[in-house]
């Protein structure tokens, strides 16, 4: 494990990890400008969501982009999938499409020579708009020679929520070659996630499901 010249981050990265994720910041950007020429809002999940509610800085390698257009614009919903297909495929990554649908574009960089998780990957969604994802929180990516982006992302005790339900509810047998199972990181995150002061105990409770609500509360009351 190394650093690249001019990486202003604490934690050590493969050089592989530190190109992926600025390609991946880059490729963030590049879509939060085409939602807001397009009239809709651009939110992450998923890791880049857990590391920018932490400070924005990248902390270990990620395996894919969760994004989501919040439709509070006029382009059709085909369109604006195509509109960012296009988008896409104007970067230097080869993609090839793994699953498009009429609420979600996926992505996957089209490359024999890199195992599955070393791929980078996109997933991009669309979502109605309602009262609590148009007022998702403002936060800051940051890329290996401090470069700032500023991202909306999902709500932290939404994360934190969706993250439990994720650990305690995934099923065995999971296809690793199109997905993965619960991870180390995913513990790891979750840790981070519930130090931060912003966490709300109580809504987090209110929302897991009902099915980990009694290893949640064993979990939530060490």
């Amino acid at each position: 494990m190394s650093k690249l010249k001019n990486d202003i981050r604490d934690a050590t990265l493969s050089n592989k990890a530190i190109l992926k994720s600025d390609r991946d910041i880059e490729t963030i950007k590049s879509l939060n400008k085409f939602a807001k020429r397009s009239g809709n809002i651009l939110v992450l999940s998923g890791g880049y969501a857990v590391e920018a509610h932490c400070g924005g800085k990248i902390t270990r390698a990620h395996g894919d982009i969760d994004a989501h257009f919040i439709l509070t614009g006029k382009v059709p919903n085909d369109q604006l999938l195509v509109q960012a297909q296009e988008l896409l495929d104007e970067e230097n990554t080869k993609w090839k499409v793994k699953q498009r649908i009429p609420d979600k574009l996926d992505y996957i960089e089209d490359d024999e020579n890199k195992e599955f998780f070393d791929k980078r990957h996109v997933e991009v969604r669309l979502n109605t708009p309602h009262k609590n994802n148009i007022k998702y929180p403002k936060r800051t990516l940051i890329n290996s020679r401090g470069k700032i982006v500023e991202i909306v992302i999902v709500d932290l005790n939404q994360i934190i929520s969706e993250k439990i339900n994720k650990i305690f509810e995934t099923k065995d047998r999971v296809n690793t070659s199109i997905d993965r199972h619960p991870s180390a990181t995913d513990y790891l995150d979750l840790k981070r996630l519930l130090d931060l002061k912003e966490y709300d105990k109580e809504r987090v409770l209110k929302s897991v499901s009902q099915s980990t609500f009694g290893v949640v509360m064993k979990l939530l009351h060490k």
